[in-house]
């Protein structure tokens, strides 16, 4: 092979134009060019060799960038003592290198070193290094992680060394069983290396005189960045408000640009409970997810939607964007990250609002012009609704769900204000599932992908950086059935904890609650990695954990009864000072767990003058410990109050917990009472069809029935839609269907979901409350599939009607006829997803439950005592 030489590589690098690069978001290493990423390999092993990286030394002191073995491709050759040791195979290319992809990769160069003996010439003493620009598939890391074991695992291994002979000419006249002992030697013996863009990154950031070699980067230092979206979206509107000249027009340049500056800074990093509360880049932990979006038609495909970047078909397509998810499935995160992404892709000006913050009064207007920090002097409201109204602005509406109930109304009048008057922007809204969140239905909504295992694995890799503790997690995985761990993998929140709790113990909890149990006592016991592994930071307050975990779940239940997540000094302290009176056995300084609780412990983050859950799922899992250990013979009243609350979607994750803590306790609050309940209803609904309805669908329809009425406009679309879009949070049924329909349905029952079908609008309306969901995810028995109405299609649904019916067990009801009972019936089904009550299994559970009541023996508990 022959060497490039220096004078050669600096032509290389000076002649072509370097991608854009933004600090704060990943590096685009698929943005460089053949030539270019070979030579960024090549500079940072240099660059590691001179600056005596400890990894390296003893392995390799010299590396070449060399012509490429067989193809118009440049390696790099390393070297010790003057003798070629390992080999860098560079692979630039916008995709995830698969796993058949790697070993033809290997066996091309294993070929190429048969043939040339000079290529590898002491195997035992050679490395080969794998370089890309994009990524590995999980199933290629589990590959070249043991390489030299598990290639002659694989069974179509022959096929592969076949097609990689028959590919290139300079293998033409070699066959299989010439080479096949030599290839399985190297198989055994070569140490396979690979290097992805996370060690990139890492590399550029220790050798970062490096970056300029190869990036245009443009930091907030760099005012060229800011200056454009000055200039391009905010000048052209203030021209018209004001002169050029003026102390105004200058003063909004400048503020709105300090704006978007500290923006940028605030958000390319965090604060996270996975790294102890030390300010880490977005970049280092952020894993893009996948967006499925919300299907009005039962007859349309899932849309999915990337959130590596902002994309010009999610926001700009929409207009109106909601994000709705549970807790933990990384809704903030993804807003942070495309904030960043617009803002660095200069696509208007991007304004981040923390929904919480707006309370007592404050506006969107007021958060926008306190963001614009003016200290001196007021800034003119009108004004600032002036310049709004132009357009130009995205707006990132963050965390619905954590507005107070006590202000919630106002701020959702609020936010469909500000929306209608200024309709030439773009937004985006998060917030856990809430019946609320029907005052916007004109927004797009959509849900996120659950991780898939090999997605969680990734997740692993990136926030372990690929070190050996994240490849022991994943082999823990392997080795535990994945059908018990499966909830913990789905969730980006879940995965990161279980990572958190394995650097502490290396064990995988089965129940929710473990989990959470033994990520607190990992954070209570935890080492301070800031300091080195071997300081364990002092808590003042100098308590074990068991006082510690206590303390915390008073205070859980608490500030979850005032609903609150977030606390300034003196009310954080007052809830502490009255938890520790009802606590006399416990002494502490509520001054001291503040600090522990932030430092030590790091459960609460510190924004300026305010305390804050790290996530609001850790006050949950606390509240659930409070009410399942703590509470004693009021455990089943709490739990049957929340269950009638009007919060109750705000307990989804509480009852979960509730359900693993004490599931006996939690069966006789909440699954018996419904259980009764649905199997009254059963046998006393429809009662007069038995005879000539099909015994199949009459079940169904019964138990879809229960709790929720289901409306059907067939052939009135423009009139329901016109109606249903009135931007109005307290909408009324009766203002979609009319008082006459609307009287037809239990008054206790609220808006729940609209769905289309063909040439019909279903409304379903439903007493609020999700046990049935809950089942679902404990794999119930109590809940059924409807496998058999899957594949349904969507001419079931164009029916020769038109009207509104509310359906119900009225015989007379056209919904009921022969015609109409099943396809009715498929229609409501399809909508709960082919799921629905099991009536056998119902009774069942009542029976076995009342008789376990009567045979319990109270003496047990007092025998031998």
């Amino acid at each position: 092979m022959t060497i490039i030489r220096d004078s050669e590589i600096k032509e290389n690098l000076l002649s072509y134009v370097k991608p854009t690069a933004h600090s704060g978001l990943n590096l685009p290493y698929t943005e460089l060019n053949d030539r270019a990423f070979e030579i960024l390999l090549y500079q940072i092993f240099k660059a590691r060799i001179e600056y005596k990286d400890n990894s390296i030394i003893g392995l390799f002191d010299n590396v070449s960038l060399m012509q490429g073995v067989g193809e118009k491709g440049r390696d790099c050759e390393l070297y010790l003592l003057d003798k070629n040791v390992g080999l860098i195979q560079c692979k630039q290319i916008n995709k995830n290198i698969t796993k058949v992809e790697a070993i033809k990769e290997i066996t091309k160069f294993s070929i190429h070193a048969i043939l040339n003996k000079t290529l590898i010439p002491d195997l035992d003493n050679y490395t080969y290094f794998l370089a890309v620009s994009k990524g590995l598939a999980g199933t290629t890391i589990e590959l070249l992680n043991d390489f030299n074991n598990k290639i002659f695992l694989e069974p179509n291994l022959n096929k592969y060394i076949e097609d990689v002979l028959n590919s290139y000419t300079s293998f033409k006249n070699v066959t299989l069983n010439q080479i096949e002992d030599e290839l399985h030697n190297i198989y055994k013996k070569i140490k396979i290396r690979y290097i992805i863009p996370a060690d990139l990154t890492q590399y550029l950031f220790d050798y970062d005189h490096l970056l300029k070699n190869f990036f245009r980067v443009l930091t907030v230092t760099d005012n060229s960045l800011l200056e454009y979206i000055i200039k391009t979206y905010l000048e052209p509107t203030l021209k018209k408000l004001y002169s050029e000249t003026t102390r105004e027009y200058k003063d909004f340049k400048f503020r709105f640009k300090e704006y978007l500056e500290r923006s940028l800074n605030n958000y390319s990093s965090s604060k996270t409970l996975i790294f102890g509360n030390q300010q880490k880049k977005l970049e280092d932990f952020y894993y893009p997810l996948t967006l499925i979006c919300k299907k009005d038609n039962i007859s349309e495909e899932n849309k999915y939607y990337n959130t590596f970047k902002y994309e010009e078909n999610l926001i700009p397509s929409f207009k109106k964007v909601l994000i709705v998810d549970n807790g933990g499935m990384g809704k903030s995160t993804i807003m942070k990250w495309l904030y960043l992404s617009a803002l660095k892709q200069r696509k208007g000006i991007p304004v981040f609002i923390e929904l919480r913050k707006l309370k007592n009064n404050k506006t969107i207007v007021d958060a926008i012009i306190n963001e614009l920090k003016p200290i001196d002097e007021n800034i003119d409201v009108n004004i600032i609704n002036k310049l709004i109204v132009q357009g130009n602005f995205i707006f990132f509406f963050d965390g619905y769900d954590e507005i107070s109930d006590e202000n919630r109304s106002d701020v959702t009048s609020d936010i469909q204000s500000f929306i209608s008057k200024a309709t030439n922007n773009l937004y985006i809204m998060t917030s856990r599932p809430e019946t609320a969140l029907n005052a916007f239905s004109d927004f797009q909504e959509f849900n996120i992908k659950k991780l898939q295992v090999d997605e969680a694995f990734d997740l692993i890799r990136k926030i372990g950086e690929n070190r050996e503790k994240a490849i022991r997690l994943i082999t823990k995985i392997k080795e535990k059935q994945l059908s018990n761990i499966r909830d913990f993998l789905q969730s980006p929140l879940l995965v990161s904890l279980l990572y958190k709790k394995f650097d502490y113990r290396e064990t995988i909890p089965i129940k929710l609650q473990e989990f959470y149990y033994e990520v607190f006592e990992a954070l209570f016991q935890s080492h301070d990695l800031t300091k080195g592994d071997s300081y364990i930071r002092d808590k003042k307050t100098k308590l074990s954990l068991s006082d510690f975990f206590q303390i915390l779940r008073e205070l859980s239940f608490y500030t979850l009864r005032v609903d609150s997540l977030e606390y300034n000094y003196a009310t954080f302290s007052k809830y502490l000072d009255e938890i520790s009176k009802r606590l006399p056995n416990i002494k502490f300084k509520s001054s001291d767990f503040i600090d522990d609780i932030v430092k030590s412990v790091p459960l609460f983050n510190r924004e300026g003058l305010t305390y804050r859950w790290a996530h609001k799922s850790f006050q949950e899992y606390f509240a659930a410990e409070f009410i399942c250990r703590d509470t004693k013979d009021k455990q089943v009243d709490i739990l049957q109050k929340m269950s009638k609350s009007n919060r109750v979607e705000k307990f989804r994750l509480i009852f979960s917990l509730c359900y693993d803590i004490d599931y006996k306790s939690f069966r006789k609050a909440i699954i018996y009472p419904i259980i009764k309940d649905f199997v009254t209803f059963y046998e006393s609904a429809y009662s007069d069809f038995n005879s000539n309805k099909s015994i199949k669908f009459l079940d169904i329809r019964k138990s879809l029935s229960f709790n929720t009425s289901f409306i059907l406009l067939i052939n009135q679309n423009n009139k329901i839609l016109k109606t249903f879009n009135l931007s109005d949070p307290n909408i009324e049924l009766s203002g979609i269907v009319g008082p006459e329909i609307a009287k037809l349905v239990d008054p206790k029952f609220k808006l729940e979901s609209m769905l289309f079908a063909a040439n019909m609008i279903l409304i379903v309306v439903s007493r609020v409350f999700f046990i049935k969901d809950l089942l679902l995810t404990k794999n119930s028995s109590l809940i059924k599939e409807l496998d058999f109405l899957k594949d349904k299609e969507d001419n079931e649904y164009k029916w020769d009607l038109k009207g509104i019916y509310v359906l119900n067990d009225d015989k007379n009801l056209i919904l009921n006829s022969n015609k109409f009972f099943d396809k009715t019936t498929i229609l409501i089904a399809h909508h709960e997803d082919n799921k629905c009550w099991d009536f056998e299994c119902c009774k069942k559970f009542i029976l076995d439950y009342e008789e376990e009541q009567i045979t319990e023996n109270e003496e047990y508990f007092f025998d031998g005592l």
